[in-house]
């Protein structure tokens, strides 16, 4: 196995964390001694023990003298564990190979230039595709916001509902939607999907619990009932509602005496609507790294006009409801076409009867491609 072998190992020992490490990062690591593999590991959950340390520890008095492959840049800091780069020089490895560098700028690099000045060769590869797998930790990184994910479930003519909270999706999309709730961490609709569904908002039946889900609620005049699931589970995970600045204090008081975080937000335009930055930068505060926005249209299309929306993921039902459906999302509205939000679709994956689309935002069109397009 030549070095691409070991990396895409790593990449594959990372995942196993996808479900569990939030907040934390997708790291995977190999021990390679003598061209064989003598030690793996992989982060499983903040506060636990980091892939490098496990891969080391597997592998034992084999890792003097080999080479270790990691997804991520290790760190040299003290967290609710010890360093990386301490574990990696106590161990003897001489040559470290690294999928991407620590998109923290203010870790970036450190740990590389502290291996090297120890006389450890280090490589980094800089492949996108190890930073994609960590789009959400990368994205929090750099901007002090989470990464957010729009998913929203659809018939074939655009519609996400006919009347009350009938679903559209079979159970292999619906426990898609699960996993992707524990991956981001935290999750989000608006009140009236909150009114008319009652959701729960959890991650259930995964082969491994994963840490609680931070649920959230967009609720400008808090309207959310003290007797639903949200409020009933909040004292076991976590429930932040937001509200308008102006409003019943009495509703906030009985919301918190039930364990619901209650947070004023500022207000913007005619309909006071909250202010979607600011419930941004309130939850990365709290260390959300990513968000699952799932409803309904009308939260949904505001991220999306907004430019908020990092990702997207659609599940397409083989069903179409007519005129009498409500509309994918509502709330945007683009003058035409050439300023509507692009998107760029990233992969197709059937999941029973349903198909899901995930897409990404489209790079700004360069004007020589617009010239082109237009002749």
């Amino acid at each position: 196995m030549v070095r691409d072998g070991f990396m895409q190992r790593a990449r594959e020992l990372a995942e196993h964390g996808r479900y569990t490490a939030a907040p934390n990062p997708l790291v995977g690591a190999v021990v390679v001694r003598d061209d064989e593999v003598v030690g793996e590991g992989w982060h499983a959950r903040a506060g636990g023990p980091h892939a490098e340390v496990v891969a080391l520890e597997s592998s034992g008095v084999a890792a003097r003298g080999a080479a270790l492959y990691v997804t991520l840049e290790p760190c040299n800091h003290q967290g609710k564990t010890p360093p990386c780069t301490d574990a990696i020089l106590r161990a003897g490895i001489e040559r470290v190979v690294a999928g991407h560098l620590d998109p923290n700028q203010k870790m970036r690099g450190r740990s590389i230039a502290l291996l090297r000045e120890a006389g450890v060769g280090v490589e980094v590869l800089g492949d996108d595709a190890f930073e994609r797998q960590n789009e959400q930790f990368a994205h929090f990184m750099r901007t002090g916001r989470p990464f957010v994910h729009v998913k929203l479930a659809t018939t074939l003519d655009g519609k996400i509902a006919a009347r009350g909270s009938e679903r559209i999706t079979g159970e292999q999309a619906r426990m898609r939607v699960h996993e992707l709730r524990a991956e981001a961490g935290a999750v989000l609709v608006g009140a009236g999907t909150a009114r008319a569904d009652d959701p729960l908002l959890t991650a259930r039946d995964l082969p491994e619990d994963p840490p609680p889900i931070v649920r959230t609620v967009l609720d400008p005049n808090l309207t959310l009932r003290p007797d639903c699931q949200l409020v009933q589970t909040a004292h076991s995970d976590p429930v932040v509602v937001f509200a308008a600045n102006s409003g019943d204090e009495s509703k906030a008081k009985g919301l918190r005496e039930r364990g619901v975080e209650v947070v004023r937000a500022p207000v913007t335009g005619p309909e006071g609507e909250l202010d979607l930055g600011f419930v941004l930068e309130e939850l990365g505060g709290r260390g959300v790294r990513g968000v699952l926005v799932e409803g309904g249209g009308e939260t949904a299309g505001r991220f999306v006009g907004a430019k908020l929306a990092d990702k997207l993921t659609l599940f397409y039902a083989p069903r179409a409801l007519g005129v009498g459906g409500v509309p994918l999302m509502g709330s945007l509205c683009s003058p035409d076409i050439e300023t509507a939000p692009r998107f760029c679709v990233e992969s197709v994956e059937r999941f029973g009867e349903d198909v899901a689309l995930t897409l990404y935002p489209a790079k700004p069109e360069r004007e020589e491609d617009r010239v082109h397009r237009a002749g």
